[in-house]
This record gives C-alpha cells, structure tokens and sequence, in this order.
C-alpha cells in the first residue's frame, strides 16, 4: 500500500482514507520466469509481460534487476540474440533449477490466493449493500458462491454462504427501526421512492455442467409508492411499484457466457426486464412480505410470486431483499449453451433495491 500525499486532488473524494488501493506486490520474480516458461524473451518482451499481468508497477529498470538477479542465482540463463537497428539484444531463458523455482512459487502463490479468497468469502458474508454490489461488479461469483446440489436440474440447496439476497434483514437494520426515535416513526402516508440504481442489483444464478455460474447487473431503476410509518412499509392500500432491468448489464465475468446469454435473450429486440407489483401482504411482524406481481422477459410476461424483507434505515429510504426460483423455460428461453456448457434451466434471481424518497421539485 501507498500513503497517499494528502495535497493531491484525487485524494478529495476519499479523506477519510490515508492509503490508496494498490495491486499486490514481489511477483516480479515469479512473473519474469512464468514468462521465461512460455517462451526465451529478451528485456523489453519481459516488461511488456509483466506489465500485461498486472501484478503491480513494474517499470523497464526494475525488470531488468530481476533479470541480473535471476541471472546470479542460476535461474535463467541468457544468450546473444539477433542485432536489431545495430543494437545487440540479449535473449533470456529458463533453466532446470529456474523450473523448480517457478514451481514452488506456484505454490505460494496458491496459499496467498486462498487467502485473498477467504477474504472475499467473508466480505460478502457481512451482508451489507456494498458487498453485494462490489461481488458484482469485480465478478466475485466463482469464488464467493458455493456450488448446487447435483441431485437434480431442479434442485435447489442452501448454500453455504451468509446470502446478502436472504429475505432476513441484517440485524444493524432491525435495530434501526426497533429503536428509532417517535419523532421519524409516523404518522403512516403515501410516499413515493425512486429506486437508487448504483446502489441496486440483480444477480441470477444457476447451475450448469460445469459449475455455478452468477449472472450479475448493477443499475436497476424504477419507483416504488406505498403507505410508510413507524418504521414499516403497510399493506394497506397495497403498494405500487415498477422496476426495469437493462438485459445488457447482465454480466459473469465470461464474455463467451454473456455474449450467449444476450443472443438466448434477443436484447436487441427485448433490452429490459420488467417487474410490478400487484399484491402485498405481510408475514409476521419482521418486516417480511408476501409480493404478487408481473415479470416480462424476452417478450414475455407471466405472474410471479415471492417473499422479500423490507427495512427502513431512515425515514426516508428502503432497503428491499428477496430472491426467488425462476425456470427460464416459462418466458420462452432455450437453456444456453455455449461448446461442452449447459446451463440448466431453473435459476435463482436475487433482488436487492435501495430507494431513496422522491423529492419532488
């Protein structure tokens, strides 16, 4: 990490910060004979390679250090190579003890990504809005979610991570709304949220032949109108809501299964998924709620049934988190395939929305 020179500009957005988010170093070594392995380089080929694996800054001077002291420590070996504009180029290559070296360095690098994904496990595990959305957006999926049963195309398991899209509310947000102050508990009346979309997203995800896949998008839009006060959404006159859902957002972290995903789906001809409300009705007094509402995919529209929790972390927003089974069979879609991988076609689509009250103007 780089301590950050608090005069710079860029630092204004994040003061609270005093490091500046930076990638892993000392791969140097393990990159040039990694590299080494692939094929004989000469200097500048290697920089370019470490640069193109991203596994820190890297610059011409430091990459040819490592190379001397690969060189002294019987690692690599180096011959003349082809002059070029009058210049002699030295090619560099990989020796049996180098091989060795590189091997075990695998090894450690195995160990520190273990560890890197242990910790992504358990970020996500928090439950908090921004887990969920920084597992979508960096493509986490393969790595935080636990594989389905393999009984069934039909089977749906627990799984094994703390789900952020459970129909249980965090319990910071309980508390939130058990002890809020009178003055920002009532009296109950309409109001109308817009759905906040940098901070709502949708995750499908669904088993295949080869493994879990996680479909995941970043964006959702709509508003939301229903009868607020002390602290709780009311059934009573029942809420309206609409969301949509750009197809094109949608994303794994697979260009091959997105490219796929979106040629199944005809995004062109159907760019947005859209969901309404029609029916609400509540499950016992923990904020959980029985939704009855509408879903049109690929053109076509059908009833779909769920439960969701809702809270209240002030007055004047709402967090709502649900996730239902869904068979893509229903909205006309053929299981997408992609060479040897099937996707089965039942999936679990998770919703988390954050809604901030409309300000009207």
């Amino acid at each position: 990490m780089i301590e950050r020179d608090p005069t710079d500009v860029g630092c204004q957005s994040t003061r609270h910060s005093r490091f500046e988010v930076a990638a892993p170093r000392h791969f140097l070594l393990p990159a040039v004979l990694l590299l080494l392995a692939e094929e004989p380089r000469h200097g500048y080929s290697l920089a370019k390679g470490v640069h193109e694996l991203q596994l820190g800054r890297a610059d011409r001077p430091s990459v040819y250090r490592a190379l001397a002291q690969l060189e002294a420590d019987g690692l690599i070996d180096s011959s003349p190579g082809a002059p070029r504009a009058g210049q002699s180029r030295r090619v560099y290559s990989l020796t049996a003890e180098g091989e060795l070296v590189l091997r075990r360095w695998m090894g450690v690098i195995k160990q520190e990504r273990d560890g890197l994904d242990r910790v992504l496990r358990r970020y996500v595990a928090t439950g908090t809005i921004d887990a969920v959305l920084a597992e979508v957006e960096g493509g986490w999926h393969s790595v935080t979610a636990t594989p389905w049963s393999a009984v069934s195309s039909t089977s749906r398991i627990e799984r094994g991570r703390a789900s952020t899209m459970s129909t249980a509310a965090p319990s910071h947000l309980n508390a939130q709304n058990h002890h809020r102050p009178s003055s920002e508990q009532g009296p109950v009346t309409m109001r109308r949220f817009q759905v906040v979309p940098e901070r709502s997203v949708v995750m499908i995800d669904a088993r295949s032949s080869v493994g879990p896949i996680t479909f995941g998008a970043v964006g959702v839009t709509g508003v939301i109108e229903a009868a607020v006060g002390y602290g709780a959404v009311h059934c009573q006159p029942c809420p309206v809501a609409h969301l949509e859902i750009e197809v094109e957002h949608l994303r794994s972290g697979n260009s091959l299964y997105d490219a796929e995903l979106l040629r199944r789906i005809d995004a062109r001809r159907h760019p947005t998924v859209l969901l309404d409300l029609r029916a609400c009705s509540t499950l016992g007094g923990s904020g959980r709620y029985q939704l009855g509402g509408e879903v049109t995919l690929h053109g076509v529209s059908r009833p779909l049934d769920g439960t969701v929790a809702v809270t209240m972390p002030t007055d004047r927003s709402l967090v709502i988190r649900g996730e239902q089974v869904v068979d893509i069979r229903d909205f006309g879609l053929v299981s997408p395939t992609v060479l040897m991988l099937r996707i089965y076609p039942d999936v679990v689509v998770g919703l988390q929305v954050e809604a901030e009250l409309e300000t009207r103007t």
